[in-house]
């Protein structure tokens, strides 16, 4: 093993040049695999919060391979080097022809090492994923998918931007830093007449919508929010399966002209992953457990830490007719203590309901009895629960479960 490590080429291989030139390209080349290990090391989901290490770790072993290389096989070093770099004299140790043949394929697989080394270091730093660049099943499906969006017969289309995936998008995209497949679709249409953020939720919530697409319907299109002042409205698909959403709608308006709309469509796919709380399993375990009504559904969630404790905090979208005393009537309900919908949250106690803020969102507090360090409860040393729950104009309600102590 130490002669491989220290002897001459020429002594490696009897001064034979096929065998030389042979080593010479093995060796250059592997060095680019060896590159992409802990590039492949830094995809397990323990790096995705420490990406400093996996990045650290890429840069380290790229710098040794070319310095390893470099000293072992000299550098830059062509038939008549003139001093000019260091290693063996190929012209010396092999015949004149076959030297002069090795010196330069030395030179030419340094630079092939160089060139390809770069690749494995860019994907460590840019965090990217094996999805980047052999793309998925719905992300190759996306584009036919956005084609049959069931827009009015009377707009036009006049371009469509997308995100890709491959060797040609990964070399130029600066789209990298997500661990799981996401990508979009963008069409932008010109419609000739001026369209508001009503005009835009009547035509998100009409029955063109039902199976999109074909084959492989995502579910019920249902709105998260619309706003008037931007004619801006943001939807994701309810999958018949009850799951995660994964699908996403984005709809703007533009005014183009007297009489004239530009609608820009955006189709995104985000392959779900549990969201990373930052807060512990019990706390997280408790926020799952609040009774959410069936025609709620969740469009944003994130844990966080406090002073004195930590929450999660997660917003709804709920039906229009939802109001101030239907929140009240939710929170004073049986579905808190109710062991069929599963293992119940418990009791809470509502303390108060009144309009806060300048947008004047309802917000009503609870708290889970028996966790107030009070004098009945003093040997209680515990977290106070607590809950905020608020309704907010646009059909949203917010609700934070706090466990401070």
């Amino acid at each position: 093993m130490g002669r491989w490590l220290t002897a001459d080429l020429a002594d490696l291989t009897d001064r034979r040049g096929l065998p030389a030139a042979l080593i010479l390209v093995v060796v250059h080349l592997a060095a680019p695999l060896l590159a992409l290990l802990p590039w492949a090391l830094g995809l397990l989901p323990v790096f995705d919060g420490l990406r400093w290490i996996p990045v650290t770790l890429e840069t380290l072993v790229v710098i040794a391979l070319l310095l390893g290389v470099f000293v072992r096989f000299g550098a830059w070093a062509t038939a008549r080097t003139q001093g000019l770099s260091f290693g063996e004299d190929y012209t010396e140790t092999f015949s004149p022809g076959t030297g002069f043949a090795l010196g330069w394929l030395r030179w030419l697989m340094q630079l092939v090492m160089a060139g390809l080394i770069i690749f494995p270091l860019f994907m460590a730093w840019s965090n990217t994923r094996v999805w980047h660049i052999t793309g998925t099943e719905a992300l190759d499906a996306l584009p036919a998918q956005a084609r049959e969006i069931p827009v009015p017969d009377d707009w036009q289309l006049e371009r469509t931007t997308a995100s890709e995936t491959g060797i040609p998008e990964f070399v130029t995209s600066t789209e990298f830093g997500e661990s799981e497949p996401r990508g979009y679709v963008e069409q932008l249409f010109t419609a000739p007449r001026e369209y508001t953020a009503k005009d835009l939720e009547q035509w998100l919530e009409g029955s063109t919508w039902q199976g999109f697409p074909e084959g492989d319907p995502y579910g019920e299109l249902r709105i998260e929010t619309c706003d008037a002042e931007q004619a801006r409205c943001t939807a994701q698909f309810t999958p018949p399966s009850g799951g995660e959403a994964e699908h996403f709608l984005t709809v703007v308006a533009d005014e183009h002209g007297p009489g004239e709309t530009r609608v820009q469509v955006r189709l995104t796919y985000r392959a779900y992953s549990p969201p990373d709380w930052g807060v512990s399993q019990e706390t997280i375990e408790q926020a799952r457990s609040i009774p959410i009504p069936s025609d709620w559904f969740r469009i944003d969630a994130y844990g966080k830490n406090t002073r004195d404790g930590e929450g999660v905090t997660q917003w709804y979208r709920v039906p229009d007719s939802f109001d101030r005393k239907d929140l009240e009537a939710w929170l004073d309900g049986d579905a808190w203590t109710d062991a069929e919908s599963g293992t119940p949250f418990g009791k809470i106690r509502v303390k108060d309901c009144s309009e806060a803020g300048v947008d004047k969102d309802y917000l009503c507090s609870a708290v889970v009895p028996g966790t107030e360090n009070t004098l009945e409860n003093s040997d209680y040393s515990g977290p106070v629960v607590s809950l905020g729950v608020s309704l907010q104009e646009d059909h949203t309600v917010r609700v934070s479960l706090t466990r401070n102590g």
